[in-house]
């Protein structure tokens, strides 16, 4: 099993509706309608785990849209990602060696 198939087996675990998709080589994570928590707010929405660098960050998590005022993170900004838009928040230095479920769980942080 390739290290990016063990990742995702592993996101599997906590979200079983999980696909790989590929950006420009770079293999990438959707969960779609994943359920989280963001401030006080119970949300559920598609969710995109770039686990590699990207617009100058290490790692990034996508959402599905800007979660404005809410969580750590007041600086959204819009990408086009898997011919879709996205929205990230401003969340840097989640390394890309944490296994891809603790990556998510770090870029969540931003929204907590």
């Amino acid at each position: 099993m390739s290290d990016n198939a063990a990742d995702l087996a592993a996101l599997r675990k906590i979200h079983e509706d999980c696909t790989l998709l590929r950006e420009g080589g770079v293999p990438v994570a959707l969960l779609r309608s994943f359920g989280f928590r963001a401030g006080n707010d119970d949300l559920r929405m598609d969710l995109l785990l770039f686990p590699s660098q990207h617009s100058g960050y290490v790692t990034r998590l996508f959402f599905e849209k800007a979660l404005e005022g809410r969580g750590r993170s007041q600086n959204w900004h819009q990408h086009r990602v898997i011919d879709r838009n996205w929205w990230a928040p401003s969340w840097q230095n989640v390394p890309v060696s944490l296994p891809w479920p603790a990556m998510l769980c770090a870029h969540l942080e931003a929204v907590a």
